[in-house]
């Protein structure tokens, strides 16, 4: 069964509103314009086909709740149809229309070339949907969110939605561990992320030493979490102190 959502970049499972789902569907159709799109006139016209037929259904209320319907009754059934992960981008595309315009956007926001470096490391095509998505909506104040959202609905498209795969891929990539990334791909394609702990012993049976490096990094992402809600519960007291103090003081004083 077709993902639409996965063809307009979005995840079901995130529950995308009509204004995300409008614009990213904006956002492909100005990728796969014929001045932007470099490949051949047959591969564009399946492209904008493919996408025109999600957006009539996600964006018609009653053909969406019918697609949600039998879609989730699909993966209840079955896992997700993932499509092979590849790190090499076989599409081609012409930055030269907007890039002007982006490099203004990055005057006012410099932290979007990080977010840019860092999508290329997963598809060229993610990033330029993101930097059209970004120039159509004008949400630039949203850009780490909305980065989020076209990245996970990526992570989703080719690993399911098993958190403990999706962090594991993610590890991958951003390292770029590509070879694995793709084990990792195939393990979930043929077996299903609801056997996300099989999948992962068997994933570090193989790679024994990224297990280590792995679960190394998450170690200092929660200690640093945990560092931050300690600093915030110790913040909370001090006022709470003061707050007592500062009373104290007001009713020896008043009486």
């Amino acid at each position: 069964m077709k993902n639409y959502y996965h063809i307009l970049g979005l995840s079901f499972d995130s529950k995308p509103e009509n204004s995300l789902i409008d614009a990213a569907y904006k956002a492909l159709v100005k990728l796969y314009h014929p001045d932007i799109f470099k490949g051949n006139n047959k591969d564009l016209k399946r492209k904008i086909t493919e996408i025109n037929e999600a957006y009539e259904t996600l964006s018609d209320l009653k053909k969406k709740t019918n697609y949600d319907e039998q879609l989730n009754s699909f993966h209840t059934k079955n896992s997700y149809d993932f499509s092979d992960f590849h790190l090499d981008d076989s599409e081609k595309f012409n930055e030269k229309f907007f890039n002007s315009d982006w490099e203004i956007a990055t005057i006012v926001y410099p932290e979007l070339e990080k977010k840019i470096f860092k999508l290329a490391l997963y598809s060229k095509k993610l990033t330029l949907q993101f930097q059209f998505y970004l120039l159509e909506t004008k949400k630039f104040h949203q850009n780490d969110e909305i980065m989020s959202k076209f990245l996970d609905a990526f992570i989703e498209k080719k690993f399911g939605t098993s958190k403990i795969i999706n962090k594991l891929s993610k590890y991958l990539i951003e390292n770029k561990n590509k070879k694995e990334a793709i084990y990792l791909n195939k393990l979930v394609k043929v077996v299903g992320s609801k056997s996300e702990k099989k999948i992962v012993d068997a994933f570090f049976r193989q790679y024994p030493d990224i297990e280590y490096e792995f679960q190394i990094k998450n170690k200092q992402i929660k200690r640093k979490n945990f560092l931050v809600i300690n600093n915030n519960e110790i913040f909370q007291k001090i006022i709470l102190c003061l707050a007592i103090f500062i009373l104290i003081l007001f009713l020896v004083y008043s009486s």
